[in-house]
């Protein structure tokens, strides 16, 4: 049984926190192998998006004008394998950095309190909403289609939000021992956004009285930059057997995308509605 931690202090309507070490993490990061089967997989997913048939990627003339900049089928497949390696690249570096919040968070001496949770839970909700408001579905049809209940969604959301505000926390803890500062000049790069977006951001910021929560976002931002680099990370290679089942699971979950897209147009034309190609809840739409 996890032992209980006492509420941080709060001072000025700020939470305090303190961690057990502030020192370099140890994390693990898995390296996605990009195997000749993904590669087909792939191409073949492309081709069909492009309204073309295995047969149309022999014509060096109907790959160059369905894809930019390619000339021939194997052209085609370099790049494809070039992007999957890239991905399984940036998957690596994103583990690495979810593993450095997860390994820091375990470092809090103090619990979230949980309104602080609540809060959390009820950003994810709103991004949720959002995001199936979009699909011009009930929210209770999206999730069925999705095959999940109400109550399994509430009891993922309060799983992440506990995840996450205790990430903020760790990292709160970590900025304040090591003095992290920014300003408005790094915003763009701590928020990855356009100078152009983040000054429109800032400007909104201002408007409504929440600069300091966007300095503050900011500021965890750059804290996590420093645990990351610091951290001391493993990358472990996928084997081939794992590989192949990671591929397998690509594609069930692919033809399960397009049966929930089928149920979704046949709804649709019973109830003499349209719902377009890619409409529905599509691999877009994430639970968290």
């Amino acid at each position: 049984m996890p032992i209980q931690k006492p509420e941080p202090l709060v001072i000025g309507n700020k939470a305090v926190y303190t961690l057990a070490s502030y020192g370099p993490v140890d994390v693990q990061a898995h390296v996605a192998r990009t195997t000749d089967a993904e590669v087909e997989l792939a191409i073949k997913t492309l081709v069909r998006e492009a309204g073309g048939t295995e047969s149309d990627l022999a014509d060096p003339a109907w790959v160059a004008s369905h894809f930019d900049g390619l000339e021939d089928e194997r052209c085609l497949r370099e790049q494809t394998r070039a992007y999957l390696g890239s991905l399984s690249e940036d998957s690596a570096e994103e583990q690495k950095a979810t593993g450095c919040l997860d390994a820091l968070a375990e470092r809090l001496c103090q619990s979230v309190p949980s309104s602080q949770v609540a809060q959390v839970k009820d950003a994810l909700f709103q991004d949720i909403a959002q995001q199936i408001a979009t699909t011009g579905q009930p929210v209770g049809a999206v999730l069925a289609q999705m095959g999940v209940r109400e109550d399994q969604l509430d009891t993922m959301l309060q799983k992440e939000a506990v995840r996450q505000a205790e990430h903020e926390a760790a990292l709160d803890a970590y900025a304040s021992e090591k003095k992290i500062k920014v300003d408005e000049t790094e915003l763009p790069h701590l928020l990855r956004l356009s100078p152009t977006n983040a000054q429109a951001l800032i400007a909104r910021a201002k408007a409504v009285g929440q600069m300091d929560r966007l300095l503050e976002a900011a500021r965890r931002a750059k804290a996590l930059e420093t645990v990351v680099a610091e951290c001391n990370c493993t990358y472990v290679q996928e084997t081939e057997d794992d590989a192949e089942k990671r591929l397998r699971k690509v594609e069930a979950a692919m033809r399960h995308h397009e049966e929930l897209a089928r149920r979704a147009k046949a709804a649709a034309a019973k109830d003499g509605t349209d719902v377009g190609a890619g409409e529905g809840p599509g691999p877009g739409l994430k639970l968290v």
